[in-house]
């Protein structure tokens, strides 16, 4: 039938021009529809009726198991045991459905010897998979992103010669040997989110640029010699699990920058901070930050160690071009009266922040402290644009319209600075940990 209508008749031997495409154009095609989408299209021609069985891309995703709910085991083993050629791309989400080990096995067994380049397994909601060490020898892996796993490392050495980017999360490491070598040459990512095991650990990753560790515990003080190019750094630990560090098992300030010096943002939480403050250090750090731009922290506005380290690296950041921070209110009335008199002494700053342009302060309370803080900002960053205040949701209407009064009466250095506080009752800074760091990682450098 043709656009008016009209029958047409197709001479048989008439040449077929979407089906005598190359294999290449066909992968483009069809690289992003669904396996069960992928099998309809391929009833409309006899030339296609192979094609997905060869198409390099499995995505099994969560949508995908919903649809096979009830044939779970027959689809999935008939689409990976029975494809042909290379899989470039492998997507398991078995969040939503069990799984039996010994079949997952199986499949992972037939996935890696396809010379399968990148890898996601999700194993949420359920018993910890232990991975088959077969993962481990892929040589052809560019991208793993796994989750919910327990990590048996036989061998002395894992080496990784292609793998880009690492992303593990609930995963447990069980090495036989202290010390393993993760071999990783070539990789630039690289993502902890609630790992246990580090410790057991030696990671030569020489190239990696983006590094996230999220409430993933045990991380020795040499952990960071082989990551000398890090550009981008983000460390979560909460609170109440920074108890479980011995004294000088946690990198300091001072070593840190040292071995980071390509540093162009960081994201630190509270028990970093105060991790990393475990030595006494001066107004500044011995090693300069020169790259550092874009600086997202969480303060206990009230701990002298952790609002001097923070104007520690404010100092030795000359680049630096903003400046977040969510603020953390716990401390005592002395400690806080001790912060109050670090921030009012004259020395405190001798500097300007020629190059600060943009400062947020988050869950703001109206606490000296904090107004001191706002105020240092304020008078020494002549290129500052832009400053905005987040209000608690603890503060009312009347005291919220009060700080923003007192805020605009304050000097400031730079003419151009737009003064920012959010209305009562909308303070939309609010987030959890893992949307803050998915934030932060979402920032183009």
């Amino acid at each position: 039938m043709n656009h008016c209508g009209k029958e047409v008749v197709v001479e048989e031997k008439e040449i077929d021009k979407i089906s005598n495409l190359p294999k290449d154009i066909f992968n483009v095609i069809f690289k992003d529809l669904s396996i069960r989408e992928l099998t309809k299209m391929c009833v409309l021609s006899k030339k296609w009726k192979h094609f997905s069985a060869m198409h390099p891309n499995l995505i099994l995703d969560e949508k995908f198991m919903e649809e096979i709910e009830y044939d779970f085991y027959n689809i999935v083993d008939n689409i990976i045991l029975q494809h042909v050629g290379f899989i470039v791309k492998f997507v398991l989400n078995l969040s939503t459905i069990f799984c039996d080990h010994r079949n997952l096995d199986l499949w992972l067994l037939y996935v890696t010897k396809k010379d399968v380049k990148e890898l996601t397994l999700n194993n949420y909601n359920h018993n910890p998979y232990t991975l088959p060490f077969d993962i481990f020898s892929c040589s052809t892996l560019k991208h793993l992103d796994v989750i919910n796993c327990i990590v048996n490392l036989p061998y002395p050495t894992t080496l990784f010669p292609n793998l880009h980017e690492l992303k593990l999360e609930f995963i447990t490491f069980n090495p036989t040997i202290p010390n393993h070598v993760l071999n990783i040459p070539l990789l630039s990512t690289l993502s902890f989110t609630f790992c246990d095991g580090l410790h057991f650990l030696n990671i030569f990753a020489p190239k990696i640029e983006f590094l996230t560790i999220h409430e993933s515990h045990e991380i020795r003080a040499d952990f960071f010699d082989n990551f000398s190019n890090i550009r981008v750094l983000c460390m979560v630990i909460f609170l109440e699990e920074s108890g479980n560090y011995e004294q000088g098992r946690f990198i300091t300030w001072s070593r840190l920058l040292c071995l980071c010096p390509n540093l162009t943002r960081l994201a630190l939480s509270n028990a970093c901070i105060r991790l990393l403050g475990a030595e006494i250090i001066s107004k500044s750090f011995p090693s300069k930050l020169y790259h550092l731009e874009h600086v997202k922290l969480r303060v206990e506005i009230g701990d002298l160690n952790q609002v001097s380290s923070v104007f520690s690296l404010i100092r030795s950041s000359p680049s630096l071009r903003s400046l977040e921070i969510d603020v953390f209110n716990t401390m005592s009335t002395r400690s806080t009266n001790e912060v109050i008199h670090y921030l009012a002494n004259p020395n405190c700053i001798d500097q300007q922040f020629e190059k600060l342009d943009y400062v947020k302060l988050k869950e703001f309370e109206g606490t000296p402290c904090e107004l001191i803080f706002l105020k240092l900002m304020l008078v020494n960053s002549p290129s500052l644009s832009k400053l905005i205040v987040g209000p608690s949701n603890e503060l009312d209407a009347a005291k919220v319209s009060s700080f923003r009064e007192q805020l605009m009466m304050f000097l400031k250095a730079s003419t151009q600075v737009e003064l920012i506080v959010a209305p009562y009752g909308q303070n939309v800074y609010r987030m959890s940990a893992r949307r803050w760091i998915q934030t932060f990682n979402s920032m183009s450098l």
